[in-house]
């Protein structure tokens, strides 16, 4: 064999191991990236680390790794990716973008997902990172509501105090007014009850503004239900509506303000009563939730709330209903978190239900 070839031979292997030990080297940064990073050329999903085949909800990275990019990635978003994938293709990386990706099982979760072109067993492919931005957009959304009820509560203090004023001098016209003119008393008991409601309105205005002073003592909770249903069950009854209660937790006693949890619980019974104009059934539902939770449920048979108005629910001011002020639910949520507690919303065409899980102290 010539001298030549030998060294020909010799440099080629040197090549070989060089790129062997490159792709090894590769393959560590990648399966060691906090990231979740997934190989890829067309398609097909080459490669996929530890931390993108646990995002993905799969057992095994050969789960996602037998799978396309297609089946990975909602189809509103299938138009950037053709878009972004030429980008890459042509030599250049592209910038973070918010996609709707999917999990094996189906859920859907939002990413920031960037590309980076790239060299994968000595061939062009595409280097794909992936970061969860479901934790990140939820302390977003946290943020912005808790700045929107900073807002509102000023608004709320200065609207209150604005309006009380002139209410004041209007009531007492009123009642001038009433005893000289007897014959017209209908139109004055009219005037009088939309007075009552504005005056309603300011006060839930006013514990909008100002933070409540709890005041905690320990509350069996059974009897509180009890109570508040046999204050609404006449109201119910007059709208052909059935409150029936479940409790498999006995008289459980909690530590709470005694009235603002009746407050919660008239404001999401009204609620529930209000979206049965027909009539139906309300259930409340008194269960175990781990083993230092309770949780209730309001279960109506109403008509249910589309999805963008299930979204804005316990927004400052959000109402659907003509009369409303939109700041009863809000309220209620404050009430809830106060006591450590979270409310949770569910709605379809059979109805809606109303979560809330408080602590067992």
């Amino acid at each position: 064999m010539k001298k030549s070839t030998i060294i020909d031979e010799v440099f080629q292997k040197s090549i070989e191991e060089e790129i062997v030990k490159r792709e090894e080297a590769y393959r560590d940064l990648v399966e060691n990236s906090p990231d979740a990073v997934l190989i890829a050329s067309g398609d097909d999903i080459l490669f996929i680390n530890e931390t993108g085949a646990k995002l993905f909800g799969a057992a095994t990275k050969e789960k996602i790794e037998n799978t396309k990019i297609a089946d990975r990635i909602h189809p509103d978003y299938y138009d950037y990716i053709n878009e972004r994938q030429e980008i890459i293709d042509g030599g250049e990386a592209t910038d973070f973008l918010e996609y709707k990706l999917i999990r094996l099982d189906g859920t859907i979760f939002e990413a920031e997902v960037k590309g980076i072109p790239t060299i994968f067993q000595n061939k062009p492919a595409r280097h794909i990172i992936i970061r969860d931005i479901t934790a990140r957009k939820k302390t977003l959304e946290l943020l912005l509501n808790a700045e929107k009820l900073n807002v509102a509560g000023q608004l709320a203090a200065g609207i209150a105090h604005e309006v009380r004023n002139p209410l004041t001098a209007i009531k007492g016209f009123l009642k001038l007014m009433e005893s000289q003119l007897i014959d017209q008393k209908s139109y004055f008991d009219i005037i009088q009850s939309e007075i009552n409601r504005i005056e309603l309105i300011l006060s839930e205005l006013l514990v909008l503004s100002k933070p409540q002073v709890l005041k905690f003592e320990p509350v069996h909770l059974h009897t509180l239900v009890e109570e508040v249903k046999t204050l609404i069950d006449t109201q119910a009854i007059m709208k052909n509506i059935h409150i029936q209660f479940i409790n498999d937790f006995g008289n459980l006693i909690i530590n709470g303000d005694k009235n603002q949890l009746k407050q919660v619980v008239i404001n999401f019974l009204k609620n529930s009563i209000e979206a049965m104009p027909d009539g139906g059934i309300i259930t409340i539902e008194i269960k175990k939730h781990g083993s230092n939770h309770v949780k209730m449920l309001f279960k109506d048979t109403g008509c249910g709330m589309p999805r963008h108005v299930l979204k804005r629910i316990g927004e400052p001011f959000f109402t659907t209903k003509e009369s409303g002020s939109g700041l009863g639910i809000m309220n209620s949520k404050q009430i809830v978190q106060n006591h450590h507690g979270t409310v949770h919303f569910w709605s379809d065409e059979k109805g809606t239900i109303i979560e809330v899980i408080l602590p067992i102290n």
